[in-house]
């Protein structure tokens, strides 16, 4: 078949499907809505020719010329393009979908308005094309050259860009969603007002990139972005891991969910900043600025934050694990259900913050500034704050089992419901402190002073209070069983209705104190004194009251030793025999 020929039948509307055409000089040829369905064109001249509207929908072109040529709606769907050079086609408005165009010369075309879904264009040169408005969706340009490229507009979902040079490309008012441009060169790329969303910029190159503010699940992990001023951008669920972001602004940026684990973001400022459920795990923020930000809920694991500026925060729920908050300023903040365990306070002000639910387990605190604040809850157990002012505080409902507190100054403290268990209080000063329900069992309370301390209902089981200074103290229904209270002075202390088991108390000063309904029984008291003390229905059975003095004591209606209950206490049950 002849060129004429060819456009004969073409301007007749002759369909020519299926057909075989080759080596021929189409160049200039008017070819407009050509019938070509799975045709196979091979080395044709069709440089400037019209083929705009024609139907190419699974045809082969390979080894053609196209250059200039006209396919604007041009239906190539399913098309298979090798070797052929598009470069400055017009293809606004075809349909690209599912073609193949590896390799493709596309430098300079225009494919604006181009639908381009589930199309191949992996490793082609489009340099410099055009295409805006045009719709790519599932696409594969991997590898291309869309360097200088314009897709303003364009609409780019679940497309592949990985390792792709777009450097001085165009995306402004773009519309990218679940794409990637993993390891893709985007230098001086512009996105502004471009929406991203779940957009992958894995170890890309965005130096000098102009980003918009809309950066939803975004990923960055490992991309190059220069000093980027990200003031103000939405980062939702964006991945920003192993960045370098020093000196970087997110002033008033929404950072919920998003990683930027690993980050180095010494001096970048945060103020008015979102930052809600945010990781920053192992990051640097050594002189970041948090002045107005919200930060709650957020994972700082082994961050670095000394001498950081939190007064005032709302920190419910944010995670210090190992973090180096020493010189810290958290003066006021309120940290609610916070993990602190293991981390550096050294220095830090907590003056007058809230601190409740947390655990400082194992924190170092070295010279740390607890005035005025109140601790609900919280777990000192590991702490050293023997050189720390807790006089006076509200210290309820806390875990210093096992602890040293010993010689500490703890006189005025509210110390309600707190667990001491086998606590180290040798010397510590409790005067005036309340206690009340306080677990004292198998504390070290060894010439601790508690004169005047609310301590009703406690418990001091298995404790020893040798030498200990509990005058005034209100001990009401307090615990004692196994206690050592050897030498301890008790004076005026209200012990009504307490139970002193088998304590051993030989030499105790208990003058005047008030003993109704106390169960003594069992204990060892040789050598008391109980002058003027009122046993009012105490219970001394067998106790051991060798030398103890009773001056002046209400010994009236005192319960003394039941020889029923001293056989039942003795009995045993008889050997089986085999």
């Amino acid at each position: 078949m002849t060129p004429d020929e060819l456009k004969a039948l073409v301007q007749a509307g002759e369909p020519l499907d299926g057909r075989a055409l080759g080596d021929m000089d189409l160049r200039g040829a008017d070819l407009r809505k050509a019938r070509l369905r799975g045709a196979k064109l091979g080395r044709l001249q069709l440089g400037g020719a019209d083929l705009s509207g024609a139907d190419l929908r699974g045809a082969e072109l390979a080894w053609c010329a196209l250059g200039g040529a006209d396919l604007s709606g041009a239906d190539l769907e399913g098309a298979v393009v090798v070797q052929s050079d598009l470069s400055g086609a017009n293809l606004s408005g075809a349909n690209l979908t599912g073609v193949n165009l590896v390799r493709g010369q596309l430098g300079g075309a225009n494919l604006s308005g181009a639908r381009i879904e589930g199309a191949n264009l992996a490793e082609s040169r489009l340099a410099g094309a055009e295409l805006g408005r045009a719709t790519l969706s599932n696409a594969r340009l991997d590898l291309a050259d869309l360097s200088g490229a314009a897709l303003d507009g364009a609409t780019l979902s679940r497309s592949s860009f990985t390792r792709a040079d777009l450097e001085g490309a165009s995306l402004a008012q773009a519309r990218i969603e679940g794409s990637s441009f993993a390891e893709a060169n985007l230098k001086r790329a512009d996105f502004t007002g471009a929406e991203l969303d779940t957009v992958v910029f894995l170890k890309a190159d965005l130096r000098e990139a102009v980003l918009p503010k809309k950066l939803t699940k975004t990923v960055f992990d490992g991309a190059r972005l220069g000093q980027l001023d990200l003031s103000g951008a939405d980062l939702a669920g964006a991945a920003l891991e192993g960045m370098d972001f020093a000196g970087v602004s997110f002033e008033n940026a929404d950072l919920t969910l998003s990683s930027l684990q690993g980050t180095n973001l010494r001096g970048a400022s945060f103020r008015g900043a979102t930052l809600d459920q945010t990781m920053l795990a192992n990051c640097d923020l050594t002189g970041a600025d948090f002045r107005g930000a919200t930060v709650r809920s957020c994972m700082l694991f082994r961050a670095r934050l000394p001498g950081a500026d939190l007064s005032g925060k709302d920190l419910e729920m944010v995670v210090f694990t190992e973090a180096d908050l020493s010189g810290a300023n958290l003066s006021g903040s309120r940290l609610v259900r916070c993990v602190l365990e293991g981390a550096d306070l050294t220095g830090a002000n907590f003056t007058r913050a809230l601190v409740s639910q947390t655990s400082l387990r194992s924190a170092r605190a070295e010279g740390i500034t607890f005035e005025k604040a109140i601790f609900d809850c919280v777990d000192f157990s590991g702490v050293d704050l023997r050189r720390t002012a807790l006089a006076g505080l509200t210290i309820s409902r806390c875990f210093f089992a096992h602890g040293d507190l010993s010689g500490m100054d703890l006189s005025g403290c509210n110390l309600s419901n707190c667990d001491f268990t086998a606590c180290n209080l040798e010397r510590t000063r409790l005067d005036g402190a309340i206690l009340t329900n306080s677990n004292f069992r198998a504390a070290n309370l060894r010439q601790a002073s508690l004169s005047g301390a609310m301590a009703k209902t406690a418990f001091f089981g298995d404790s020893v209070l040798a030498g200990a200074g509990l005058t005034q103290a209100m001990l009401r229904n307090a615990l004692f069983m196994k206690a050592d209270l050897s030498g301890a002075n008790l004076a005026g202390a209200d012990l009504r209705e307490t139970v002193m088991h088998e304590i051993r108390a030989a030499g105790a000063l208990f003058v005047g104190v008030k003993l109704h309904y106390a169960d003594l029984s069992h204990a060892d008291i040789s050598g008391a004194d109980f002058s003027g003390a009122d046993l009012h229905w105490a219970n001394l059975h067998h106790v051991r009251d060798e030398k103890t003095r009773y001056l002046d004591a209400n010994l009236a209606t005192v319960r003394r030793t039941d020889v029923d209950r001293l056989e039942a206490e003795a009995w045993m049950p008889p050997e089986r025999r085999s």
